[in-house]
Formats: C-alpha cells, sequence, structure tokens
C-alpha cells in the first residue's frame, strides 16, 4: 500500500502490502486534501495577478480552481461517507457515495465551463484589448508544473487504491496542468501585439473545462447505472475458470461500488458431488477472486447436465 509520511501532505509512493477497503479510502482522501490545499493557494495566488495585471485567461483559470476546491470538498464527503460501514438501510455499504460525488463533480465543472464562455464571448467583440503583463506568464507556468506533480501523485494514489472519485480528481488535476501550461504559451504572443489572444485563452479554457466535466459525467452514469467494462468481466470470468474443479462458469455479472468490485457468479460442478463438496468448491472461487481484489463474489453452484 501507500505509505505516509506523518506529514499529511508529503505522500512517499510505496506498494508494501494489500489495502483494506477502509485503507483504501482514507488514502484516497489524502489525495484529495493534497488538491484541495494546492487548489486554494493557486486560485488566491491566479485571481490576485490576473485582476492586477489585467489577463482574463488567468483570471478565468483562477475562477476553474476555485470551484476546484468545491470539486475536492465533495470528494473528501464522498469518501468520508464511503467508509461508513454497513447498517440496515445500506446492507452494501456506503460505498456509491463515491460514484454520486464523482457525478456531481462533473456538473460543477461543466457548469464553470459555461460561466467561463459566456464571461468572454462578448468581449472578442470589443475594440478594447489590453496586453497582459509578463508576470501572468511566469504564474501560468508555475501553476502548471505544481498541478502535474499533483496529478502524477493523484493518479498513483487513484490507481492503488482503485477510488473512481480521486481518479476523476486526478484528470481534472490534469485538466488544469494543460490549461495552465497552454494559457502560458498562448500569453506569450499577447506579448507581440496580439492582446485578444488572452481572451480567446480564456473561452479555449472553458470549452476544455466543460469537455472535461462531460466525460467525468459519462463515468458516472456508466457506474451508477451498474454498466461494467467487459473486458474486466472477461478476465474475472477466466480468473474463475483458474479454479481446477469449475467445469465451466454458467453466468457472470460485475457492479462497481465506488472503488470496489461486486461479482456474482454461476459455476459449474460436477453433479455427483455432495453439497458440501460443491460449498468447498465455491469458497476457493472466493478465496482466489478475494485475492485478485474483488471486494465481494457470490457463487452459485449448478450440476454438470448429463448427455
Amino acid at each position: 500500500m501507500f505509505v505516509l509520511s506523518h506529514n499529511k501532505y508529503s505522500i512517499i509512493l510505496k506498494v508494501e502490502r494489500k489495502m483494506s477497503q477502509k485503507e483504501k479510502l482514507e488514502t484516497a482522501q489524502k489525495g484529495a486534501f493534497l488538491s484541495l490545499i494546492v487548489y486554494i493557494i493557486l486560485s488566491v495566488t491566479k485571481f490576485i495577478v490576473g485582476y492586477l495585471y489585467d489577463s482574463a485567461a488567468v483570471k478565468a483559470d483562477s475562477l476553474n480552481n476555485m470551484t476546484d476546491i468545491i470539486v475536492s470538498l465533495a470528494v473528501i464527503i464522498g469518501l468520508k461517507i464511503s467508509i461508513k460501514p454497513a447498517d440496515q438501510n445500506h446492507p452494501y455499504g456506503h460505498l456509491k457515495s463515491e460514484n454520486i460525488s464523482s457525478l456531481l463533480v462533473s456538473f460543477i465543472i461543466m457548469f464553470v465551463g459555461i460561466q467561463v464562455i459566456i464571461e468572454n464571448v462578448p468581449e472578442l467583440f470589443t475594440n478594447e484589448h489590453h496586453t497582459p503583463n509578463i508576470i501572468n506568464i511566469y504564474v501560468s507556468v508555475i501553476s502548471g508544473l505544481i498541478m502535474l506533480a499533483v496529478f502524477y501523485i493523484n493518479q498513483r494514489i487513484a490507481n492503488h487504491t482503485q477510488s473512481s472519485s480521486l481518479n476523476s480528481a486526478a484528470k481534472d488535476n490534469l485538466s488544469d496542468a494543460l490549461v495552465s501550461l497552454g494559457t502560458a504559451i498562448g500569453l506569450v504572443f499577447t506579448q507581440f501585439g496580439f492582446p485578444i489572444i488572452d481572451t480567446i485563452l480564456a473561452i479555449i479554457l472553458g470549452l476544455l473545462i466543460i469537455y472535461t466535466g462531460f466525460g467525468i459525467f459519462k463515468e458516472s452514469i456508466f457506474t451508477l447505472s451498474d454498466g461494467f467494462n467487459e473486458q474486466e468481466l472477461e478476465a474475472y470470468k477466466n480468473y474463475v475458470l483458474e479454479i481446477e474443479d469449475v467445469i465451466e462458469v454458467q453466468n457472470i455479472k460485475g457492479r462497481y461500488h465506488g472503488s470496489s468490485v461486486f461479482v456474482d457468479v454461476t459455476i459449474v460442478v460436477k453433479s455427483d458431488l455432495s453439497l458440501e463438496e460443491a460449498h468447498h468448491i465455491c469458497d476457493k472461487v472466493e478465496q482466489h477472486m478475494h485475492s485478485k481484489g474483488i471486494s465481494s463474489v457470490y457463487v452459485h453452484p449448478e450440476p454438470q447436465s448429463i448427455q
């Protein structure tokens, strides 16, 4: 698993052992907290610089980061709820809270993108365009590099914890990094007599924000509607067939619950087995699937039909 140093935001990535579900969620929270702190610092810095040194693109980027603060909070809350154990009303636990928070994240991101476009499109048709100060370029480059580092950390955490909400947040981190670096490149042209590029960049930034949000929206809807990756399901079927006494996999279904995977499988075993022997085979399938990272497995045996 990931080992976190005593400094909350200093993350050392090291795989030592398999993580429990609670450990995964708690580790994913660390990544969300990291994003939150960085976004607060960058959004305030960009807003001040963009306002004082007259850059629509940097101010738009600041607005993007300000809403990312809300996004990070939504991820943290979703992960916090996911940690809650199962109860009478939630026998499968609260794991889908992660997927719901990802869906909320997508709406916030798309809303921000639309707002940025609405605010900057009218500026294209005005005759007054100010050349932004060169300090905006430096701030955008530094911001982009910082966000690339945050993306790298959060993507690795998301991959190892299989956190859907942190994976969405990591995608947003990458989007922010590319936007900041692209803004810096575009602002270079404003220094050579093309100040309108600052407004154009702000509009492009808005479109990129919408695109990122829509991608997260599609993934969230797919998960919440119990969609499942066919290639993953085929891999799980092959895992089941690795058990020697399983003759055939008659049926297999999967669904995502946050960062967890639930699998229901019907296996075919010899018809002359006792109930205890069939049960033992089911136990072996469950243990094998758990070793492959599946959180919950339901196995139903069926006797082999005699031709």
